[in-house]
Order: C-alpha cells, then sequence, then structure tokens
C-alpha cells in the first residue's frame, strides 16, 4: 500500500520516520485513549482505541494515525486494519480516515441494541421472580456500558479537531466528521439509556428485596404480638409462689388454656377489624 494515500506500519516505523511524533504519545505506551491534536506543521496525529465488542473491559483495538494533505500512515501492531483499510486507496488522506472511522462504527448500534435484549431478558426474569444473581449482572452490563460511554465522548471530541483541522483543506472530509461526531453523539445516547434502563431494573429489583423483608418482618411482628400475651400468662404462672391460688385449683390448668385461647381469638378478631378499616 506505499504507492496509495494510505499506508500500514508499525508504530517503530512510524516513529522511525517522524521521530517529532513521538512527543505525541502516539504509541501503545500513551494509554488507550481516542483522541487528535493537530500538529504545528500541519496535519494531524492521534490515536484510536477502540473497545472490543465481545470483552468491552479487556484490551481494545488500538492503533495511531498520522494525516497530511497527501498521505495518511495508520500505525499498528495486531493486523486489526488489514481488511477495514485495504480499499482506502481511491480518496483523499482525509476522506479515507472519516471512511475508515465510520467502517468501525457501523456494527455499534447493533451491539448497544443487544444490551438493550439483554435487560429485557432480566427483567422479564425479575418480573416472574426468577432472577439470580442479578445484582452482579447488572453490574457488569453497567461497567461494559460506562466503557462504551466513554468510548464515545473521546470519539466525539477526536472527531471534532479532525474536522476542524480539514476544514480548509479538504471540506467533503470536514463534513464526513462532523457526521461522525453527530453519529458519536447519537451512540452515547442510547449508550447513557442502556444505563439508565440498568440503574431502574436494579432499583426494581431493591424494591422486591424491600418488600419480601417488609412481608417477613409484618409476619415476625404478628407473631410476636399473638404470643406476648401467652408469653405474659406462662412467665406469670411460671413463679410457683407457694400462695398462688391456682397451683392447687383442681381446673387450673384447663382455666389457663381457655384463657390462652380466648386471648389469641380476641387478637384475631382486632387484626381482622383494623384490616377492614384500613
Amino acid at each position: 500500500m506505499s504507492d496509495s494515500c494510505v499506508e500500514l506500519v508499525t508504530f517503530e516505523q512510524l516513529l522511525r520516520r517522524y521521530p517529532q511524533l513521538e512527543q505525541h504519545r502516539i504509541a501503545p505506551t500513551g494509554g488507550a485513549f481516542c483522541r487528535a491534536e493537530r500538529l504545528k506543521g500541519g496535519g494531524a496525529a492521534g490515536t484510536y482505541a477502540m473497545p472490543r465488542p465481545m470483552a468491552p473491559t479487556g484490551d481494545k483495538h488500538f492503533f495511531g494515525f498520522y494525516l497530511t494533505d497527501r498521505r495518511l500512515l495508520l500505525a499498528e501492531e495486531g493486523g486489526f486494519l488489514r481488511g477495514l483499510a485495504g480499499d482506502l486507496e481511491s480518496q483523499t488522506p482525509a476522506q479515507a480516515l472519516a471512511e475508515l472511522f465510520a467502517r468501525l462504527l457501523q456494527e455499534d448500534m447493533p451491539t448497544l441494541q443487544k444490551y438493550e435484549k439483554r435487560l429485557t431478558a432480566l427483567e422479564e426474569a425479575l418480573m416472574q421472580d426468577q432472577a439470580q444473581d442479578l445484582d452482579k449482572k447488572l453490574f457488569r452490563i453497567r461497567r461494559e456500558l460506562s466503557v462504551f460511554a466513554a468510548y464515545y465522548e473521546q470519539l466525539d471530541d477526536l472527531f471534532a479537531a479532525l474536522s476542524d483541522e480539514t476544514e480548509e483543506s479538504d471540506a467533503h472530509a470536514s463534513r464526513l466528521f462532523d457526521r461522525l461526531t453527530g453519529r458519536a453523539q447519537r451512540l452515547l445516547s442510547a449508550t447513557e439509556l442502556e444505563k439508565e434502563y440498568a440503574l431502574q431494573l436494579r432499583e426494581m429489583h431493591q424494591t422486591q428485596l424491600d418488600m419480601r423483608q417488609n412481608q417477613i418482618m409484618k409476619i415476625l411482628t404478628i407473631v410476636t404480638t399473638v404470643f406476648l400475651p401467652l408469653s405474659l400468662i406462662a412467665g406469670w404462672y411460671g413463679m410457683n409462689f407457694v400462695n398462688m391460688p391456682e397451683l392447687t385449683a383442681q381446673h387450673g390448668y384447663l382455666a389457663v388454656c381457655i384463657i390462652s385461647v380466648v386471648c389469641i381469638i380476641v387478637e384475631l378478631v382486632i387484626f381482622k377489624w383494623k384490616k377492614r378499616s384500613e
């Protein structure tokens, strides 16, 4: 591809040919970020770090670029761009770079739609009370979506910088970068909506847990209230003082049993009456 306006090189080859780019951190050691800088002598240089769709929180697809009026150099190590940048020769360097970015973003919306399907499935499981390890799943989804959100925020700045750089030299390329800016903003909005959806599911799950806990506490409170008079009777007649008349009464045990049953019946009637009055 050396005879075209687009050339694939390694980071070592790029920095050997253009040592001034070393200060702009055009290498993986400079950090896995999406950014672009306008150079004093003309042109722009930057890096692109794309999350992997199947593992967004892991290593990213990373490459650097150096854009001039006559040439676009793409620097990478793993061969990720070979299939994507193979047919960009017929365009200007800036237009080729814009087209490359457009290709990298074309599958992002379907990827975000997959997250929506995952969240919808979790919601259905939650409504059917069949959600297991929901907090862990939602935490993982929100973490991955946060990676995509940071990615699209960086793209917004990157495309804006490239649009400003090419505004005078290549008006068509500048418009392409403006469109990419709009796409990055739409993707960011969609990502934020998915994050909000995940947060709502977590709050719904927490509400269900609180309702279950309140129901359990309600049952325990009723049981405690019902047996409180019985505990009083048991404690009272468990003192076994010599002068207690019930100790020698012929039907003392039966009388205590009847009193206990009456207390329970009276409490149940009161509970039922209060429930109706509410």
